[in-house]
This record gives structure tokens, sequence and C-alpha cells, in this order.
């Protein structure tokens, strides 16, 4: 519900006018304040070193930051005030202080008085010295006495240049309150009261500006580049002098809401930066930057809708240091510094009513006649009209149906017939006519409760995409088509999150499962795929846009950007290792440069033509989109809405930080030793040697940088040259950890970058030096070793000596011994001859022995072989009788044959053959294995035959033994030739002969 009562019917409340806007630019300002160490609020100077150091000059001190740590230097008396700090060519740093004029001493870490050889000056050296600069290589400075004192410090010299009288009488003092000195050499002072001094060709004079009706005094002055001098003034604005034509222009402080004056009449610093553009601080005003086209000023202040404001609306000090960052001390805010990148025009959110605590991000549509609509989170719809400046409010009211419906709108389109499609979440779609005024009754509208895409097709008709499908609608807002997965299978999902219709006339499809094409052949549907790296990154698809060449580029829910390749029907993944920062694409568009602008969850990323890519954040006034996307006109304008308004910028001026590659300091080290760890701190002049002791088991070195924008983008790299030669990348890792370093000298070198692709700048080195422990020592290993050496020398000298003296006795040993040898050997010679002797004849003995044995066996085979051939012929007589007998006595006959077969069965009994084989062996062991080896073939028979062979038995008795005929012996021995593979002229005794 709305709280806003809304005059006419069509439910649009037009409450600003152009000229009431206040359209700002956008800086974001980071802060130093207490948790950085800065324990005053109140910054009455600033001043960054040629090294990167930061210097603040409070109440309390003086404050020297690095980026890690805050050192305080207090002066002689604890009320002193710092009111300048300077540094000079040399490369000192000054501080003129309500206390006198100090310099620091690097030898001595600290800031001292500075006294010159003149006793009388030194009176007012010691005062509250109010200015210091730099002129002609000599130090001026003002005293609250009216002096102007030049100083030398390389030979201690100072002298009284002007002594400053005000205008009420030569005995009314008044003091300088600035000098600055211009191109040209002229010098120029300003006065407490009013006026302007310059010093030329040795002379003091006074200026034309002298003539303005300037009574308030002058608390500082700036010279531009156009040869303008800038007076600010305690209570009477801000003027401008030209010192050549003596013009002088006037800007104070206006009530009106659209002034574009400066913001206050009490203007207490200025800084003219290196672009040229002039910063001035006032009491209460904020920060006001002057605007040449306009001759005005823009304001930057305290406010509830940046995200990074200035903290606070009284400037005391601006100063522009390294990096082109812009410091700025503030009297309750602490230090503040920003980059001018203010190309960022903000209407701000109350401007447009937004609900500051909804953090939805706006959609945002040109429409063809170039009014901008953007959504405002939950509270509902406006309309910006550019060239009037009018703001129309469109808010669901619950009891009017004519109105828009819901409040919540997620998508927008116009079409052909100047008419907004309006999708909500829950209020269905809306339809308003722009030159009716008035909104539009679709069919089925409140039947698409989530609509987050709405796109036109070739033959006119809408397509509106929500959480049930999609409904195509005709000119006359009747559904013509519906697509579901219940009627078209093929898609991914009924979630519909965004449409796009290509060149080609296709209509591409984002759902929450995937992404689906319509085309004139049908439906196709792409689907990521794990660990295929050709298909989409993911499933929840955004955004969809076309490049340049026809591909289509993908915005998914957490995996990145994709690009379609319609000639390999294939994805290629875009993201964090190509160089976009963001997973989350929520909207996609093209400039006129051909670079494609993504809007993510950080901010806006750019992708070039040679596909680079640059990031954009909120450091550069762009906000995350949280929901929400941007888009372009037609003027390459592009638009963003959000929690805080409508900004808008040209896509050509957003260009990245090209910062220049920081510069890297030490600003401690922690030693760890066996008993306790000794943190020694650097100052501003480095510590050049380290010297690591031997009870020193680690040491840490910290380090800092320059880079006091976005440090946490540094990209550190280190070399410990004595260690390694090559470069170490470590990330914005800002400590190096070392231990068990030999002892010997290493350089250590750090150098840091903006990035993984920038150049690294400047290295900063320290030499370290690791002491060698007692043993460790050159001297101590050169003695020890002499002292090895004379050792081995006398060892080896009495070695020798033994050696000689045993080598002379075992000389005579060796002699005696060989006599008792010769001697021994004689006698076992002897002995040996008669043992030799004496075996000789037990040989003849036993081979006398040996053959006595074989004749006897042989002698006892033959004969046990006769008698076997003799029983053998007397039972083969036998047997032929008694066969004579069975022929002629038939009663007889049965009896006759019974006694023929044992006499057959008794001829040459197994028996027999074994007792022949056990005489056989006895003789020739190895024969019968020897045979069986060779011829395995053999049968018994066969083995028998070549036994009575080898015996040298004739086959006469080889018959008788076998009870065979003689032929038959003549074929079984022929046929034993053939089965042992006998030659023809080869007997069986040498076939014998040669098988053992």
């Amino acid at each position: 519900m709305t709280n806003y009562k809304l005059p006419t019917t069509t439910l649009i409340l037009f409450f600003l006018s152009f000229l009431s806007f206040s359209q700002n630019r956008i800086l974001q300002f980071q802060n130093i304040a207490y948790e950085n160490g800065v324990t005053d609020y109140r910054i009455n100077n600033i001043l960054q070193d040629k090294d990167g150091y930061l210097w603040f000059g409070t109440r309390l001190g003086i404050y020297r930051y690095n980026g890690q740590t805050t050192k305080t230097y207090h002066l002689l008396k604890e009320h002193y005030e710092t009111n300048d700090i300077f540094q000079d060519s040399h490369g000192r740093i000054w501080a003129a202080t309500t206390g006198g004029l100090y310099i620091f001493n690097q030898e001595k870490d600290g800031f001292e008085i500075w006294l010159s050889d003149n006793a009388s000056i030194n009176k007012d050296l010691t005062s509250n010295v109010l200015s210091i600069t730099e002129v002609n290589n000599k130090l001026w400075c003002s005293s609250v006495s009216g002096t102007i004192i030049s100083l030398s410090y390389e030979n201690n010299k100072a002298q009284i240049e002007h002594l400053l009288t005000s205008k009420n009488g030569p005995n009314k003092k008044g003091f300088a309150t600035g000098i600055i000195q211009d191109k040209d050499g002229t010098i120029w002072i300003s006065t407490s009261w009013g006026r302007i001094i310059k010093y030329k060709d040795s002379k003091f004079s006074p200026t034309k500006f002298n003539q303005t009706k300037n009574n308030s005094p002058i608390t500082t002055i700036a010279m531009d580049q156009d040869n303008n001098l800038w007076i600010a003034t305690n209570g009477n604005g801000l003027f401008k002098y030209n010192v050549h034509n003596d013009a002088t222009s006037q800007y104070t402080a206006s009530e009106s809401i659209n002034s574009k004056s400066i913001t206050n009449n009490i203007i207490l610093s200025l800084c003219v930066d290196k672009d040229n553009n002039l910063w001035a601080g006032t009491d209460g005003g904020g920060l006001n930057l002057y605007l040449p086209e306009t001759d005005g000023f823009t304001s930057f202040q305290q406010n509830n809708y940046s995200r990074l404001p200035i903290s606070d609306n009284s400037i005391l000090s601006i100063h522009q240091g390294n990096d082109n960052i812009i410091w700025i001390g503030t009297v309750h805010g602490g230090v503040n510094f920003f980059k001018n990148n203010s190309i960022i025009f903000n209407i701000p959110p109350s401007d447009v009513h937004f609900n500051q605590k909804d953090s939805q991000g706006s959609q945002v549509l040109e429409t063809s006649n170039g009014d901008i609509w953007f959504t405002a989170g939950r509270n509902g719809l406006r309309r910006y009209r550019p060239k009037t400046g009018e703001v129309s409010v469109f808010i669901d009211n619950p009891k009017d149906e004519s109105d828009l419906s819901g409040n919540n709108v997620l998508s927008l389109f116009e079409d052909g017939q100047n008419r907004i499609w309006i999708g909500t979440l829950g209020g269905g779609l809306n339809i308003y006519d722009t030159r009716l005024e008035k909104f539009l009754q679709a069919e089925q509208r409140h039947n698409n409760k989530e609509i987050f895409g709405i796109e036109k097709d070739d033959n006119g008709n809408i397509w509106v995409g929500s959480n049930t499908g999609i409904k195509i609608y005709n000119t006359n807002l009747q559904v013509i088509k519906t697509h579901s997965v219940a009627t078209d299978p093929n898609l991914n999902s009924d979630v519909i999150t965004c449409l796009y219709k290509d060149v080609k006339g296709d209509m591409w499809v984002g759902t929450s499962l995937g992404l689906n094409v319509f085309t004139k052949n049908g439906l196709k549907k792409y689907n990521s795929i794990k660990n295929d790296t050709t298909t989409l990154s993911g499933n929840r698809i955004l955004s969809i846009a076309e490049d340049e060449d026809l591909s289509l580029l993908i915005g998914t829910y957490g995996f990145g950007l994709n690009r379609y390749r319609r000639n390999t029907d294939s994805f290629e993944r875009i993201g964090k290792n190509q160089g976009l920062n963001a997973i989350i694409i929520s909207g996609l568009f093209l400039d006129d440069d051909k670079n494609i602008w993504c809007s993510t969850n950080l901010g806006l990323s750019k992708i070039k033509p040679d596909n680079s890519i640059e990031n954009y954040g909120f450091l550069d006034g762009i906000q995350a989109f949280q929901g929400g996307s941007a888009t372009i006109n037609k003027e390459g304008t592009i638009f963003m809405g959000g929690p805080h308004g409508l900004s808008y910028f040209k896509a050509s001026d957003l260009k990245p930080n090209n910062s220049i590659a920081p510069k890297v300091f030490f600003t401690s080290i922690s030693v760890l030793s066996k008993n306790e760890t000794q943190e020694i701190s650097f100052g501003t002049k480095p510590q050049e040697q380290l010297i690591i002791k031997p009870e020193d088991q680690l040491f840490s070195v910290n380090f800092s940088s320059s880079n006091y924008w976005s440090p946490k983008k540094n990209i550190y790299r280190y070399k410990l040259e004595g260690l390694n030669k090559d470069w170490q990348t470590i990330g914005n890792q800002q400590v190096l950890t070392f231990s068990n370093l030999k002892p010997g000298e290493y350089t250590l070198k750090v150098s840091a970058a903006k990035n993984m692709t920038s150049d690294h700048g400047s290295i900063s080195a320290i030499n370290i030096t690791v002491l060698p422990s007692f043993w460790q020592k050159t001297w101590v290993k050169i003695l020890c070793i002499l002292s090895i050496l004379g050792l081995v020398l006398l060892f080896l000298k009495w070695r020798i000596s033994s050696i000689s003296k045993q080598r002379q006795k075992l000389q005579e040993l060796v002699t005696t011994k060989t006599e008792e040898v010769k001697k021994q050997q004689n006698q076992v010679y002897q002995s040996r001859i008669a043992l030799l002797n004496a075996e000789k004849e037990n040989q003849k003995l036993s081979q006398k022995k040996l053959r006595n044995e074989l004749n006897f066996k042989t002698e006892e085979l033959t004969n046990y072989t006769l008698r076997a051939i003799h029983k053998n012929h007397l039972l083969t007589e036998i047997k032929d009788n008694l066969l004579v007998e069975t022929k002629q006595d038939v009663p007889k006959k049965r009896n006759l044959k019974k006694i023929v077969n044992l006499i057959d069965d008794s001829l040459m009994l197994d028996k027999d053959w074994e007792n022949f084989y056990n005489l056989f062996n006895q003789i020739h062991t190895t024969f019968i294995k020897n045979l069986k080896n060779y011829c395995p073939r053999l049968s018994d028979r066969e083995v028998r035959l070549c036994a009575l062979i080898k015996l040298n038995f004739n086959s006469q008795h080889i018959a008788t033994l076998f009870g065979i005929s003689l032929s038959s012996v003549k074929v079984a021995r022929h046929r034993l030739r053939k089965k042992l593979n006998i030659l023809e002229n080869q007997s069986f005794e040498d076939f014998f002969e040669n098988l053992n």
C-alpha cells in the first residue's frame, strides 16, 4: 500500500520538475581514521612524500601512515599544533607549527626544532609559524608576527624578507596566510586582512585585487594553469583573480536549491590538481569542484544515499598525492581520499522517491521518445523525462483496478505502438499506453505471476515469459499461443527468466534449467554438461544479447558468461580466468564502440573487441546489481538505478584507473630468537642492513605499498638474491618469513603491481647479513682445518716411522721364514714324491684287481650263459623226442602235451634273465640305461638282444637262447639296426662304444 493520494485515474504523480532536481556527480571517498591508528579526528594538514608515506598534522602531533601501521611523532610540547607540512626538493620534511619550525631527522626518526645562526630571527622561528613553501631553492615561511623569512638549510642561514603590516596602520601587524610561486617566478602572498601582495624583481608590491571590497581574512590561495589566482576567504566566499589581466570574479553561497555556486562562504582550503581542477574545502559546505564549462560548482557532502560519501563537511586541507589520489583532512571525520573520476551523475533517491531500505536494483528502459523508465524496488515504477526533468510515480493501489498492478516490477518492454509492457512479481502483466496515459487490459493479465522476460518477434507479436511458461500476445492484447513443458517437452522449464530475438528472427529463451531457442525448424535446447567445457557453464540463464559477430552472449546466475558460436554449435566460457570478476550476469548490452557491457553482482564489466576485460565497482561509482541491470540509450549514455537513486554517465567516459605502479616500502621486521621476539619498525629512512644473529631462529619482513586506493588488488613479488635468482609472485601477501638461511650476504627485493597483468614498478631492497655461529665463522673453520691437517701430518709422520721399523723387522722375519719355508718345501716335495709313488703302486694293484674281477665276472657270465644254452639245447632235444611220442600213441597224447608245455615254460625263465641282468650290469653299469635313453621304444626282447651282442654272442648262440631259428635272429638284428638308426658301414660294437 502507498500513502500517496493519486488525483487522477492514470495514477501518475508529477511531483518534481527539472529545475528542482539535484543532479550530483558521484565520488567514492575512502576513510582513514581511528581504526587505522589515526587517533585524532581533526586533520589540519596532509602530505604524501616522495616515498609514498602519508603525513597527517593534528592537534596530537604528526602521524606517519604506511598503509599498515601509523606512527605518532610528538612535538616539544603537547599543545603545539601543526599549521603546515611540506617536503622540499631535497626530500626533507618540514612542519610549521604553533610552536615553531620543525624538521624531520631521519637518523633519529623524529622531529626537532630548526634554528638558524641568527638569534634574532630564531625568535620568530620558534613562535607560531603559519606556512612554508620553497622559492628559488630556498624555504619561505611566514609567522604570526608578520615576518616572511627565507632560510637555507645547507648553511643554516635565515633572513627576513618582508614584514607585513595591516591596512589599519603601520603599527598594526598582520601575517601571511599563504605563499605560492607561479610558473613565471612571481611570488604571491595572501594576508590575514584580505589583501594580495606580489614579489617580483626583488620588490614587494600590492595588486589590483586589493581594490575589491573584500574585508575578510584570506585563508589560503592557489594558482591554476590558466594564470588564475584563487583566493579563499573566511566569510566572503571565493575569488578568482587573473594575474595577467587583473580580471576578478567572486563566488558566494546561494540559498537557491538549484544554485551552482559554492556551498559556503568560509573557504578553509584550496587545491589545483594536475588536471587543472580546482577543489575548495568549506566550513560546513563540504568539498566543492569548480566547473569551468558552467563557471559554477558542484559539491560533495555527507549524505545517506552514497555508498562511500565524504565523512565530514568541514574541510581543513586538500592535497594531491601519488597516483592522482586527492587527500582531504576534515574537522570531525579524519582523513578522506578519492580519485577524481567524477564522470558519473546521480539523481538522489529522495528526488525520485526511492525507498533506500530496499537494496533491490532497478530495471531501466529508454523508450522511443527518450523517456527513462526504471523500477523502484518494491515501490512501483518511475518515469523520468530528461528533456523536462519531469518524474512520474506509478504505485499500485489495491483498490483501483485501473492503475499499476503489483509494486515489484521485474521487466520492462516497449512495443511498436508506444505501449510499455510491465512484468511484475505477483501483479501479473501491465500495459501502459503512453499516448493515452492509461493502463490497458490484456487477456489473462493476472495468470502470469512472475514475469521476467518480454520480447517482440518478427510478426509483431509480444512474447511474455513467466514462471508458468510463455504466452504470445497479438497487437490486440489477445493470447494467440502458449508454450510450456506440457505442450513443448523440449522446453527446459516453465520458469522463463529472459527472452531475446536475434538477427535471424529466432527467439532465444532463458529458463531456470537451461537455454532454448525457437527456430523455423522447431525448438532446440542447450544444457550444462559436467566436465564438458563446450556446453553452458550453468543452467540458470539471466540475460541474453548478440555480439557484432552474431555470436550469442549468455549470462548466468552463479556461473559467469558464455559465448555461443553458431558455426560450431558450442559455447565458450568467460569467467575469472579470462578476467571477468563476477559470476552473476543479470544484464547485457553493446555500445557504439562494440564493447560488451555486463551488469553483474559486483558492478559493470566491459569486454572490449580485443577480448580484454575491464571491471568497475563501487570504488568507481558503479553500483552492484542485486537484481536489475543497466541499459544504454541512443546517445551512448548508460543508466543504472537502485537504492542510491538514478545514475548515468557516458559509456566512453568510464575508463579504468590507470594507476602508476605503486612504490613498496618495508614497514617492520620480526625476529624470533630462542628466548624472545624482537620487533623492528622502520622509519622514513629504510634500514639498509638487517643483521641476523646465530641465535635467531627465523625472521619476518613486513612491507606495504603506496597504493592506498585498492591495496587488496596489489600483486607483490620478491627475490632473495643469494638464495634464488628468479622472482617469486606472492599475490597480496605483505609478509615474508625466512628461516635456516646459511651464513652469508643476501639482498631481499620486493616490488608491486596493480594486478597480475600490470608491469611491476619500483623495487625496494634491504640487505640481510646472516651471521655465522662460532663454529661457522671462517677463522674458526680455517683454524679447525689447520689443526686437523697438523694432526694428520703428525699422525702420518709417526705412522711412516712405525711402518719403517715394522718393515725392517718384517724383512728380517721374512728372511728367516724364507729359509725355513725352503726347507719345509724340500721336505714336502720329497714326501709328495714318495706319496705319489705309493699311490701309483696302489693304482696298479687296484687296476690288476679290477681286471681280475672283470675277467672273473665275464667268465662267470659266459659260463652261466653256456649253461643256459646247454639247458635249452637239452630241453629242445627232449621236446623233439616227446613230440615224436605224441604222434605214435594216441591214448597218451594228452599227457605228453602237458609235458611239452611244461618244457616250453621252462625255457629261459624270467628269473634266469633277471640273474643275467644283475651280472651284466655289474660289468656294463650304464649300458642298458644309455640304450633306453637313446631309444625308449626298444622292447625287452630287443634290449636282451643288444646285451647279448655287447657280450659278443654269435647268431647261433642267440638263436639257441631265444629258441628261434637262425634266420629269425638275422631278421631281429636287421630290425634292431633300423630302430637304432645304425649306419650300414657301422657295426653294433662301434655303435655301442659311441653310445657309452
